[in-house]
């Protein structure tokens, strides 16, 4: 059983009477007894209730409980007795409400056995000094303004003394598998806790200074509020969707009122709505006055959006708030069901903007979602942007984008992402805010597919992120940079070059001539490189006397053929053309005396011998005889 739950019971048991004090073992427990015979405690600072305790009980009338300020005559308190089973018979004063219970002056108290006029117990106490203030009344908790708050008011049991009291919150999911969790105690300072009616603060922003409790009232008029009747408190960091318990309890601030801390309140749970982002709730304005939002529809479930406008003030308000109907956009006839459900409203930019979603399931549960609040200029939608792109270079894009709204260009910062032909991850850039464009740096010879998205994120307008624009088809180019950039420097050297030659040919026609020889020398004869050839060959050849002994032998001639006269009729040689094509003989050969033609024929022609045989011919010529 959950320690709340068992706390209600206990506490159920120790109900008193009407009209008849009663101390609880709760508050013994609470008092943290001391040795301290005579224990008293106040809950209102305006009362006073004191006990003890005896072994044995006693006939009516035996004891008796004196009190008196300083200079005052003692008066009797009336007791009341219960049984206590641990402790025997325990005796109870309440003070009476005629009698004035006085804060600041001492108290003197004395307990007398009436029978045998005999002082039992005798104290001095002050009455500011033994508080035991009583919990929190009328209890009401829900949802605050964001997912995961929650509002809490109570009603003070004494609202003379609650500016003087601190409060202890205990809560916890009702969940029965968290039943093991510990619960959480927190203190509720000043920061978040205040009056329960309250000054508005007029300054219009969400981020607001901590309360300040007013003191005086208005100069012009009376105040908004009479007395603090309460408090409120705003927990946040809970889960939303989930069911809590809480409790509260008090305790004097220790300054103006010293004491222990009180029993705790009556359990209260309540179930805090669930955070409309798990259901897609995107609220957006085009034109600073009507207000769309849209939500995912599941399956089988019907829903319905509301709205409501609050001024920003320090504190909650302790009333519940009224909602407004959000107009449905009815499906078009024919269509079939829509994945999203939209709804619109005329709102106003002096407010914050409350949204509340209601899902009713196929079973009749209803559950609900609660949206951030916000301001009409903190939802501002832009329509999508195009984009722009030319191929600059090899790979490099220069991107240029524009969108309707320029009046708020300054304050709009956009999303860029590409990816590759065939994959599905994607980059992501983002521009500096204000940006109308950029380059982008590329792989050459691929494609790509870009997208570009808007959205206002300045002082003065924000707003969600527009749609994606159309993909934009990309082709890179093959990377000729270096080629143009190589073909550019020798088209500039060849021009140099040739400019360079005409000049020094107009002006220094010798140097020119010397270059040009350098450069571009004349083609040799080939006769006269083949006659030198030859000649070097000659000069390089061996001596005689070793080509003399290689060369073949010519055996003498057995005939010796004498002429016929000395004087007979010079032959005639042959043509010089042999001599031209015997040079490439061998060099003994050479020293031989010319051999001359043989006998003319009758038809006249000189010698018919093959040119090969003229090598071997004798030194004479045959005669016939």
């Amino acid at each position: 059983m959950p320690s709340w739950a068992l706390f209600m019971v206990t506490s159920c048991l120790l109900l008193a009477l009407p009209n008849q004090a009663q101390v609880t073992s709760q508050d013994v427990f609470l008092l943290a007894l001391g040795t301290e015979p005579l224990n008293c405690f106040s809950q209102t600072f305006e009362d006073l209730t004191c006990f003890w305790d005896e072994e044995e009980a006693a006939p009516s009338g035996t004891y008796q409980l004196l009190y008196a300020y300083r200079g005052e005559k003692p008066r009797a308190c009336p007791l009341y007795s219960q049984s206590v089973p641990t402790f025997g018979t325990r005796y109870v004063c309440q003070f009476p409400a005629q009698d004035e219970v006085r804060l600041f002056f001492p108290l003197h108290l004395w307990v007398k056995n009436v029978s045998l006029n005999q002082t039992l117990i005798q104290r001095v106490l002050f009455v500011d000094s033994v508080g035991l203030p009583a919990p929190p009344r009328v209890i009401k908790a829900r949802g605050g303004s964001q997912p995961g708050e929650l509002q809490i008011h109570w009603e003070a049991p004494a609202p003379e003394i609650s500016d003087f009291l601190r409060h202890e919150l205990r809560y916890g999911p009702t969940d029965s598998s968290n039943a093991t969790a510990p619960s959480v105690i927190q203190l509720l300072s000043t920061e978040t806790c205040c009056p329960t009616l309250w000054m508005p603060n007029p300054v219009p922003v969400l981020d607001q200074p901590p309360c300040v409790h007013p003191t005086a009232s208005q100069p012009h008029g009376p105040a908004p509020f009479l007395t603090v009747k309460g408090g409120s408190c705003l927990v946040s960091g809970l889960q939303a969707g989930k069911s809590y318990w809480l409790q509260l309890r008090s305790q004097p601030d220790g300054v103006s009122l010293r004491g222990s801390w009180g029993p705790w309140s009556f359990p209260v749970t309540v179930d805090l709505p669930g955070d409309a982002v798990t259901i897609g709730l995107q609220c957006f304005t085009l034109d600073l006055k009507m207000v769309t939002c849209q939500w995912q529809q599941q399956d089988r479930t019907s829903s319905q959006g509301f709205f409501r406008h609050s001024r920003t003030r320090c504190c909650p308000t302790d009333r519940d708030p009224t909602w407004e109907k959000c107009e449905e956009e009815e499906p078009r006839p024919g269509s079939q069901p829509a994945l999203v459900s939209r709804c619109h409203f005329k709102s106003r930019n002096d407010s914050v903007i409350h949204i509340l979603v209601e899902v009713t399931t196929a079973q009749g549960a209803v559950h609900s979602y609660l949206g951030s609040p916000f301001w009409i200029h903190q939802a501002v939608l832009l329509p999508t942007p195009s984009l722009h792109w030319r191929e600059v270079s090899s790979g490099r894009l220069e991107l240029e984008w524009q969108h309707q709204s320029s009046w708020a260009a300054q304050e709009t910062c956009y999303q860029l992402r590409y990816t590759g032909e065939g994959r599905e991850d994607w980059k992501v850039l983002e521009p500096s805010l204000g940006a109308r464009g950029g380059t982008l740096e590329l792989r050459p010879r691929a494609r790509y597919s870009l997208q570009l998205r808007a959205r206002l994120n300045g002082p003065t307008y924000q707003g969600p992120w527009s749609a994606w624009s159309p993909p934009a088809r990309v082709s890179t180019g093959s990377e000729t940079a270096w080629i143009t950039l190589v073909t550019a420097l020798l088209l500039v050297l060849s021009l140099s070059a040739l400019l360079g030659l005409l000049l020094l040919k107009w002006q220094f026609p010798a140097h020119y001539r010397r270059l040009r020889h350098a450069l571009w020398p004349s083609l040799p004869d080939l006769h006269r490189v083949l006659g030198q050839y030859l000649r070097d060959t000659a000069a390089l050849s061996p001596s005689k006397a070793t080509v003399t002994d290689s060369c073949e032998e010519v055996e003498p001639s057995l005939l010796e053929i004498l002429p016929k006269s000395s004087e007979s009729t010079p032959l005639p040689l042959c043509p010089s053309q042999p001599q031209m094509d015997y040079r490439g003989l061998q060099p003994c050969l050479r020293t031989m005396p010319l051999s001359v033609c043989p006998p003319m024929a009758e038809t006249g022609s000189c010698c018919t011998t093959h040119i090969a045989n003229h090598s071997y011919l004798p030194l004479s010529y045959w005669q016939q005889p």
